[in-house]
C-alpha cells in the first residue's frame, strides 16, 4: 500500500472543500483519491462533479467491460450535482485493472480507472507507515506557524550573515584605499567606523516656505563635512583621488546601513517571535541582498575611478564641447562654449575626472543671469532608471529638467527657466540602478553619438542663428575629464 495515502487523501479533501464551486461542471467527472488499491485493505474516496443535482448516483465496478454484480454503492448528489463517496475495496477482487463507473437517475455517467492488487507479504506494516504519516500531518497542521517561523528565521539569519560579509568586503576595500592614502594604521578602523555612522537630518517640511533653500544649506554642510572626513582619513589624497575615495566611502556607508537596518528588524522579530515580521523580511531579503551587492561593486569601481553609468551625461557634454576650453562657474562645476550653425552653445558639466556631480542647477541659473536671461533653450541630459523589459542604453526625449538631485539643483533650473520663460527639454539614457553606479556598460557608452545628434537636432529645430542655448550633462564625472 502506498505510504502517502492518507496525506494525499486529506490534501485532496481540503482541495475539494476549497474549490467545490469551481469543480462543478456541466460534464460529469469522476475523481479518485488514488489510482491504485489493495484488495481488502483500501478505502477509496470517490469525488463526483457535474451530475444531476439532488440525484441518486449508483457506483459500479467493471472488469474488462463486464460489470461486477457485487458490490455497488449509492450516493445522493448535492444541489450542485457533486458528491463524495467512500468505497471499501473487497478482498475477493483479483489483481487487475478495474473501471469505477457512476451513473445518476438521468443517465449521466462518468468513470475512472483503478488498479487493484492483492496484498503482498509484509503489507501489514503499511498501516504503521500510514499512521506515521498521519501523525506527521497532524504535527504539521498544528505546528505550521512555528515551523514556518523557524524556516523564515533561518533564511533571514543566512541573509544577515551574507550582508555582514558584503559590508566587511566593502569596508575592507575602503580601508585598504585609506591606508594607501596615508591613513593611520592605529586609527583607520575608528575613523572609517565614524564615517559609516554619519547621518543627515532633512529640514522640517510642515512649513514649506524656504524648505529647498534650507535643504540646500544642509546638503552643502554635509558635502563639506564629507570631504573633510575623507581628507582626515586619507590625508595624502587630493583632487580626483580624494573625490573618488569620498564617494567610495559613501557606497560603503550604504552597505553598512542596509546591513544595520536588516539586522535591526531581524533582532526585533526574534525578540518578539513575530511570525509576520519574519515573513515580511523573508520576502524582501533577496532584493535587499542584490542591492547590497551592487553597492559593494560600486565601492570598488569608484575607487578605481572608472566611468559609471551615471557618467553618461558628462560624457555627452564632453563630446559636444569637442575640445573647447572650460572654466569653473560653481563648486566642482564647469562650462565651455561652442558654436553650432550660428548658435552659441554653452555646455555645463561637473568637473572631472573625480567622482562628483557638482552643482549644475546653480551653474545654469548663473549662466542665464550672466546672459541677461536671453537664453532660447535649456537642454538637460541625464541617466534615468529603466523599467524591466526596457533596453539598457535606450534614449528618450521629453520636457522638464532631467536631474535626480534631492531638489535644490532642479529647483534652480526650473525657477530661472520660469522667470525668463525658457523652454526646458530633456534627454534621458535608460539604465538600471546597478548600471548607474557601476562601471559603464558598452550599451550605455554606445548611446553617446545618438544623444549628441539628438541635441544638435533640437538646437537647430528649436532655435535660430544668434540664439544662446545651454546644454547640461548631468551626472557623476567619475572617470570623465
Amino acid at each position: 500500500m502506498n505510504s502517502k495515502t492518507l496525506l494525499v487523501l486529506l490534501f485532496l479533501t481540503l482541495l475539494f472543500l476549497a474549490f467545490s464551486d469551481v469543480a462543478s461542471a456541466s460534464t460529469p467527472t469522476l475523481v479518485l483519491s488514488r489510482q491504485s488499491a489493495i484488495a481488502g485493505q483500501t478505502t477509496l474516496t470517490v469525488y463526483g462533479y457535474g451530475f444531476a443535482p439532488n440525484s441518486v448516483v449508483t457506483i459500479y465496478l467493471y472488469q474488462n467491460g463486464t460489470r461486477i454484480s457485487q458490490p455497488y454503492w449509492s450516493v445522493t448528489t448535492n444541489s450542485n450535482g457533486d458528491f463524495v463517496a467512500s468505497i471499501s475495496i473487497p478482498s475477493y477482487l483479483a489483481t487487475s485493472e478495474y473501471t469505477i463507473s457512476a451513473t445518476d437517475q438521468l443517465g449521466n455517467t462518468a468513470s475512472a480507472t483503478l488498479r487493484v492488487s492483492q496484498p503482498q507479504q509484509g503489507s501489514q506494516y503499511s498501516l504503521l507507515f500510514n499512521l506515521g504519516y498521519l501523525v506527521f500531518f497532524i504535527i504539521l497542521l498544528f505546528f505550521q506557524p512555528q515551523i514556518q517561523t523557524f524556516m523564515y528565521r533561518s533564511q533571514i539569519e543566512r541573509a544577515v550573515s551574507t550582508l555582514d560579509s558584503i559590508e566587511k568586503e566593502a569596508v575592507d576595500m575602503v580601508k585598504s584605499a585609506a591606508i594607501q592614502g596615508g591613513a593611520s594604521q592605529q586609527e583607520v578602523d575608528k575613523l572609517i567606523q565614524d564615517a559609516l555612522e554619519t547621518f543627515t537630518i532633512e529640514p522640517v517640511e510642515r512649513d514649506p516656505v524656504g524648505v529647498l533653500s534650507r535643504l540646500d544649506h544642509i546638503l552643502n554642510i554635509r558635502n563639506i563635512r564629507s570631504k573633510g572626513l575623507a581628507k582626515r582619513i586619507a590625508p595624502n589624497y587630493n583632487g580626483a583621488q580624494l573625490s573618488n575615495f569620498e564617494v567610495s566611502l559613501e557606497a560603503a556607508w550604504a552597505t553598512h546601513f542596509i546591513a544595520k537596518v536588516v539586522k535591526h528588524f531581524y533582532l526585533v522579530a526574534r525578540k518578539t517571535n513575530n511570525f509576520y515580521l519574519f515573513l515580511q523580511l523573508s520576502m524582501q531579503v533577496p532584493m535587499i541582498l542584490e542591492i547590497a551587492k551592487i553597492y559593494k561593486r560600486a565601492t570598488k569601481h569608484f575607487l578605481l575611478g572608472v566611468p559609471i553609468g551615471d557618467s553618461i551625461g558628462p560624457l555627452v557634454a564632453l563630446n559636444l564641447l569637442n575640445g573647447a576650453s572650460m572654466q569653473e562657474i560653481e563648486e566642482e562645476t564647469e562650462y565651455g562654449e561652442t558654436q553650432l550653425d550660428g548658435r552659441k552653445v554653452i555646455v555645463v558639466k561637473a568637473k572631472g575626472p573625480g567622482a562628483t556631480v557638482g552643482k549644475p542647477g546653480k551653474a545654469i541659473a548663473k549662466l542665464v543671469e550672466m546672459n541677461s536671461g536671453k537664453v532660447s533653450l535649456i537642454i538637460t541630459i541625464d541617466a534615468a532608471l529603466k523599467l524591466e523589459g526596457e533596453k539598457v542604453g535606450s534614449v528618450a526625449e521629453g520636457v522638464g529638467a532631467a536631474i535626480g538631485d534631492p531638489g535644490p539643483e532642479k529647483y534652480a533650473i526650473e525657477e530661472v527657466a520660469t522667470k525668463y520663460k525658457i523652454p526646458l527639454d530633456a534627454i534621458i539614457i535608460k539604465q538600471s540602478e546597478e548600471d548607474a553606479i557601476t562601471a559603464m556598460k558598452k550599451e550605455i557608452a554606445d548611446s553617446v553619438p545618438s544623444v549628441v545628434e539628438r541635441v544638435k537636432r533640437k538646437i537647430l529645430e528649436q532655435t535660430s542663428p544668434g540664439d544662446i542655448v545651454i546644454v547640461a550633462g548631468i551626472g557623476n564625472t567619475s572617470g570623465v575629464p
